[in-house]
This record gives C-alpha cells, sequence and structure tokens, in this order.
C-alpha cells in the first residue's frame, strides 16, 4: 500500500512541477486573477456584481465570494478540462509512458495518480482566484474580510466541478476515439447539456429530484438557494446595471439547507466512477495502441472511414493543385491549405454535405452549423507544423519564415472561403451587406484561429474560445445585433461588420508582433 501511494504521489508531483514551470500556466493564472477586477464593479460605475429586484448588494464576502466563486466554476468547468486535457497524450510523445509502463507500476495507480494531478491544478488555480478576490475585498469592498464566509461559498459551488472535470479528462484520454479533436468538441456540448439540465430543473422548481445529484457545475444549487434565500427570481450576477434610487441591501452568501446536502455529496462523488471506465480503456503505452491514441494509425474506426474517402479527396487534391504551380507566395498558400484535404480525407466530406445543404436548407439553419464545422476543420492549420515538430523546416525557407503569420492567415481564408463557396453564393442574392457581414465573418474565424494558434501552438485554445462564443450567439438568435457576426440571423448592422473586421486585424496584427519577437530570439 505504501509502495502505491509513493508511485501515485510521484505522478501527482511530476505533474504538478512541469505544469507550473510553463509560462503559459502563469499567464493564464495572472489573467484569471486580474478578472475578478473586471468581474467586480465599483459601485461608482451604475453596475454592481450582484444585483437584487434593481438594488445592489453590498460588496461584503458573502457576496463577492459567492460571485467570483460562480465564474470560477465556470473557468474549472469550461476552460480548465481545455488546460488538463493532455496530461497521458505529454506522456505519450515524450515517451515516458513507456518508461513507467516498463515499472511495477499499475494502470490503476497511473490513472489515479493523472487524475490527482489535474484535481491539484485545478485546486491551486481556484484557490488562488480566490485569494485574489480577498484582495479585491480590500480595493472594493464594503464591509470587513471574513475568509471563513470566502472559503464557505467556494466549497459548496467548486468542488464537484473540479472532480468532474479531472475524471472526464482521464476518461477521455484513455478512449482513443475521445482523446482528441472530437473529445474537444464532446465534452464542450457534455458540459453545456449538464448546465442546461440543472437550470432547467431548478427553474422548474426542482421537478426532476434526481437531476440535482448530477449539477457538477454548481448552478442548480445557486439558482435554487438564490430563490429560497432571497424570494425572488429576479436576481443577476456580474457587473449588471442597478437603479440607484433604491437602497443597497446585505447579503450573506449561501448555505447549505438540509435537502441538499446528499445532492451535493454525490455530486462530488459520483463523477468517481468514470476511472474504473477509463482503466478499462486505457492503452499502458502499448505502442500498437498509441499510435491509434496519437491519430498515426490506421486501425482506429476513424482512420478506416476516412481511408474509404482518401481516392476521392487524393482527385480532389490533385485538382487543386494546379493553381499552386510556379513558386509563387500564394501559391504556397493554396499548397497549405490542399494540405488539409490530404491530412484529413473527412474535410472533402464535410465540402460536399456543406454544398449540398446550403442550397436547400434555410441559410438561418444551415450557417451556424456551418461555422461550428469551419472552426474545427481550420483549428489546427496554424498548429500543425509545431505539433508535427517540423517547425524547423518551414523556418529553413526564406520568404515563409519572415511571412509566416500571412502564410497561414492566406492558407485558412483560402481553406475557409474554399468550404463556404456555396453559403456564399446563396448569400449574394440577399444582398451586399450580408454578403458583406458572411465574408467579414469567415475572416474573422480564419484571423482568430491563426493567431490564437500562432500564439498558444495550441489548436483548443481557438476551439473552447469560439465554441463558447458561437454557444452564445446561437442562443441569443440574433436579439443582439453585436453578436451576429457573421450574419445568421440578418440582424447585423454595418457597426457589427465594422467591429469585427477591426478585431480580426488587431488579432493577426498581434499574433506578428508575437511571432516576430519569438523569431528575434532563436
Amino acid at each position: 500500500m505504501i509502495a502505491s501511494l509513493s508511485r501515485i504521489g510521484a505522478i501527482v508531483g511530476v505533474d504538478f512541477r512541469l505544469r507550473f514551470r510553463r509560462v503559459s500556466t502563469v499567464i493564464v493564472f495572472l489573467l484569471l486573477s486580474a478578472f475578478a477586477y473586471v468581474w467586480i464593479p465599483a459601485p461608482s460605475t451604475g453596475r454592481a456584481l450582484i444585483q437584487i429586484n434593481g438594488q445592489r448588494a453590498i460588496n461584503n464576502s458573502g457576496a463577492i465570494g459567492l460571485g467570483t466563486a460562480s465564474i470560477g466554476m465556470i473557468f474549472v468547468g469550461l476552460f480548465g478540462y481545455y488546460v488538463i486535457s493532455n496530461a497521458i497524450r505529454r506522456d505519450v510523445i515524450t515517451r515516458c509512458g513507456v518508461i513507467a509502463a516498463s515499472t511495477p507500476m499499475r494502470s490503476g495507480e497511473y490513472l489515479l495518480g493523472k487524475f490527482f494531478g489535474n484535481l491539484a491544478f485545478l485546486a491551486t488555480f481556484v484557490c488562488g482566484f480566490m485569494l485574489s478576490s480577498m484582495v479585491m475585498l480590500a480595493v472594493r469592498g464594503e464591509a470587513r474580510l471574513e475568509p471563513f464566509v470566502f472559503i464557505e461559498q467556494y466549497l459548496l459551488l467548486t468542488p464537484a466541478a473540479i472532480v468532474f472535470v479531472s475524471a472526464v479528462a482521464v476518461l477521455f484520454e484513455s478512449i482513443p476515439w475521445l482523446s482528441g479533436k472530437f473529445g474537444d468538441v464532446v465534452y464542450f456540448f457534455l458540459w453545456t447539456a449538464v448546465i442546461g439540465l440543472v437550470v432547467a430543473n431548478e427553474t422548474s422548481h426542482g421537478r426532476i429530484n434526481w437531476a440535482r445529484c448530477f449539477d457538477f457545475t454548481g448552478f442548480g444549487f445557486m439558482i435554487d438557494q438564490l430563490q429560497q434565500t432571497l424570494h425572488t427570481e429576479s436576481v443577476s450576477i456580474g457587473a449588471s446595471p442597478f437603479d440607484p434610487t433604491k437602497p443597497p441591501i446585505l447579503f450573506n452568501g449561501l448555505t447549505l439547507t438540509r435537502e441538499w446536502v446528499l445532492p451535493r455529496l454525490i455530486s462530488v462523488l459520483a463523477p468517481l466512477s468514470l476511472l474504473p471506465i477509463a482503466a478499462l480503456f486505457f492503452h499502458r503505452f502499448d505502442p500498437v495502441r498509441t499510435r491509434r491514441v496519437s491519430g498515426k494509425g490506421g486501425r482506429n474506426w476513424i482512420g478506416k472511414i476516412q481511408n474509404l474517402f482518401k481516392p476521392l479527396s487524393r482527385r480532389a487534391v490533385a485538382l487543386m493543385m494546379v493553381p499552386s504551380r510556379g513558386g509563387s507566395f500564394v501559391g504556397a498558400m493554396w499548397t497549405d491549405a490542399a494540405l488539409t484535404f490530404t491530412l484529413f480525407p473527412f474535410v472533402f466530406v464535410a465540402f460536399v454535405a456543406i454544398t449540398i445543404v446550403s442550397f436547400f436548407a434555410p441559410l438561418a439553419a444551415t450557417l451556424p452549423i456551418v461555422f461550428a464545422a469551419l472552426a474545427l476543420i481550420v483549428s489546427d492549420v496554424a498548429t500543425r507544423e509545431a505539433r508535427a515538430g517540423t517547425t524547423a523546416s518551414v523556418r529553413s525557407i526564406s520568404r515563409l519564415r519572415e511571412n509566416y503569420v500571412w502564410w497561414k492567415l492566406g492558407s485558412t481564408c483560402l481553406l475557409s472561403f474554399l468550404l463556404c463557396a456555396a453559403p456564399l453564393a446563396r448569400t449574394i442574392w440577399h444582398g451586399p451587406l450580408a454578403f458583406a457581414a458572411l465574408i467579414c465573418g469567415i475572416v474573422f474565424v480564419a484571423s482568430t484561429s491563426t493567431a490564437l494558434g500562432v500564439t498558444t501552438a495550441n489548436p483548443k485554445t481557438f476551439i473552447v474560445g469560439f465554441l463558447t462564443f458561437w454557444y452564445v450567439v446561437v442562443n441569443g438568435h440574433g436579439a443582439n445585433p453585436m453578436l451576429d457576426f457573421a450574419g445568421f440571423y440578418g440582424r447585423f448592422t454595418t457597426a457589427t461588420i465594422c467591429i469585427y473586421a477591426v478585431i480580426s486585424v488587431l488579432a493577426i496584427g498581434f499574433a506578428q508582433l508575437f511571432y516576430r519577437a519569438r523569431l528575434a530570439r532563436i
């Protein structure tokens, strides 16, 4: 038992040190801590952290603790997964897993180590965010600091999310077809489905009692307790406008009531049942199975399906390569765009499907799906050299070395316009402004994916960022014209087009400056 605990502890310690030695971890931590300053507005701005029936809640430990714990819960539940979901893959790529597999370490010990490593990493982030929020009480607070009230709010909301995300990350990395980009997308919709289930249950006054046991997000508990404590449904959290003519009120935070003790306990313990399932699928770094996990094997079901379409994609690529002859810089962009069809024959299937659906289905229903597929396809265009280890070869080519960002932007735009050719053709009949909005939306996706790919070298950054934005846009159904970035619902304005055009330019400008600075250090 002692030896087993020692091996688990060693895995946890190595994971913890590796993650916190990265500059990216420090940057994410500082950004999250700085967000507390934005999340907690000063009363003089006309906004409040918590607004109840138009009244501002005083910034005390209960209010700030609840408000910041809710944003910490969202960070852990959504963005936290994409930060930690490469622990096993990293050991596959670095071959450290093969060394670990040659020791007496059991598969269960390894997975428990990775689980507790994920748990320690996310818990450290949440604790750091809680401490920075306590500091904000001295800046924006109107009452003395009560540390135990702060800690109580975080303990009521975040543990279930931390355990759930840590367990799901281990499970998805252990299952071959969920260990890559497809798993990233599945998790996003799994998380939103969990939120939707518990929120719908509580807004209907808890008609589905068992749903509370799966309240991993804590939203259901928070909604129910706010309604019972404040006796109102008019509550908003996070920089909400309030009525200055109404007196502020005192809110002391959430408390755990008797009917919620068992559901909160089950929501923390239930995700642990995913670990035995992960052990059933875990490859234990078998070279044959790890090739399938890393996407290089041809025996996995995705590879088999893609092999069926390779003859068609090869012919399509052969035709596409004709314009790239001549060795020009534009030809290099076109070649890189065509490479996507060679690497992923599914892209050819997506192109055919988008073309057919776009001519028969309403654009309002088609465009959101098209852009979701487009984002997944272009997300790794700017990162595939870094992931494949061919960056040095690309930098040996003079024109591509200095103009890498423009090369990737051009290839991403060409690929995007090719995939969206049918929607573009159909949008022409809706007028020049609608056509311009769709063009701007495509360029926005291409530029932000390129910028985030160049600066982070990880396609997950763009995937989670864009899918979150896409989710807000789709659920808004065009109610806010400023969110209708590609003309999904015809509610956009000229200002909308200009704003996203400016964002696209700024994103590429920042990526170019970042790349130049990094190139100068080489």
